[in-house]
């Protein structure tokens, strides 16, 4: 999940984060604080005005910092809800409306206070001057940390890009380093196809690893591959590992066909499935059962019952990480994690997939 506005300019690498809060929060008040004291003069008229400079200050403070806060809690929202660099229309016509319905409810509690309150009558021109006054305030505010998180966000990707570039040139350098020669490979699985061919289990599970190698070549060199490719070699990979654990593991696919068009990142689901059965016992009194399904339309889910080995070393998270960061370069969302007393879920985020 991503971190609020105020805390992502608190974290820019390099600045002291504690300062940089309370800076924050400093010039807020103080804005707020400005404003304020400016709006009670130019808005309300105070020096001819019956109702007192504290009265007309504290309707002005509450204008201004329900209007502050309310913009920052909608950028928030918004750059959290949508990409800035791929959904950067729907970003800023959603804001727009919701600035222009803070603005509006803002705006009309604050006329009523001014007339109910402050008995300050307001002709038809005062009122929409306190409107305008609030629309400038309101995209003041905004810009400034729709701005500041649009900066933050792209040097975070830009940092995210040059980490997956030098990620991609390590692993090509240890593929060349240790690749063997593929059709020897190959030619060696086919002839030891002919000479299990009389054993159709033999054969299924030698078929199985071909394709699940041909698999990660045809692969390595791409960022995204269809769902349907994905559950493939994923059902590939259960049939070996259930010829070694047999009744001790029981997985499930449940995946309309529909969905199968959709984008996934190369061998991430059967990443998922290698880590459940890396870190969990699969045994004949503790069977390890793992579920593959589609969430609220948006994501495929793996789902595991949580049965820690005994003697596992600690987990180093690379391979979650690794998945996570994929999808930030690829989509800019986030996958979701979800661990439970009994269950532990991976979400990953499906998307349109161009071929």
């Amino acid at each position: 999940m991503k971190e609020p506005i105020s805390e992502q300019i608190n974290c820019i690498p390099g600045s002291n984060s504690r300062i940089n809060r309370q800076r924050e929060y400093i010039i807020r008040i103080t804005g707020i604080v400005l404003i304020s004291i400016i709006s009670v003069f130019v808005d309300y008229g105070y020096s001819h005005s019956e109702s007192g400079f504290l009265k007309c200050f504290i309707v002005s403070v509450a204008r201004t910092a329900l209007i502050w806060n309310g913009s920052m809690a909608i950028i928030e929202f918004s750059i959290n809800r949508f990409s800035m660099f791929r959904e950067t229309l729907k970003l800023v016509i959603f804001q727009v409306f919701a600035l222009s319905a803070l603005v509006l409810i803002v705006e009309t509690a604050e006329i009523y206070a001014v007339e109910n309150y402050l008995l300050i009558a307001l002709g038809h021109s005062s009122k929409v001057a306190l409107y305008i006054g609030s629309v400038i305030i309101t995209f003041m505010i905004s810009s400034f940390y729709a701005s500041a998180s649009f900066f933050i966000q792209w040097k975070e990707n830009l940092l995210r890009t040059q980490a997956l570039e030098k990620a991609n040139l390590e692993a090509r350098y240890d593929t060349l380093r240790n690749q063997v020669n593929p059709h020897f490979l190959f030619n060696s699985f086919n002839t030891l196809l002919i000479l299990v061919a009389d054993n159709p289990e033999a054969s299924r599970y030698v078929e199985s690893i071909s394709e699940i190698m041909r698999y990660m070549l045809q692969s390595r060199d791409k960022e995204s591959v269809l769902l349907r490719d994905e559950l493939k070699i994923a059902m590939d990979y259960v049939f070996i590992q259930q010829s070694r654990f047999g009744e001790k593991l029981k997985i499930e696919f449940v995946v309309p066909d529909n969905y199968l068009h959709f984008g996934i990142p190369p061998l991430a689901i059967q990443m998922l499935l290698e880590n459940a059965i890396k870190h969990n016992v699969v045994s004949k009194d503790d069977p390890l059962s793992i579920k593959v399904y589609i969430f609220d339309k948006e994501y495929v889910v793996v789902e595991n019952t949580i049965k820690p080995k005994i003697d596992l070393e600690p987990s180093t998270g690379v391979g979650l990480e690794n998945i996570r960061n994929r999808y930030l370069h690829l989509t800019g969302k986030d996958i979701v994690i979800k661990r439970e007393i009994n269950r532990f879920v991976v979400m990953l985020p499906l998307f349109e997939l161009s071929i």
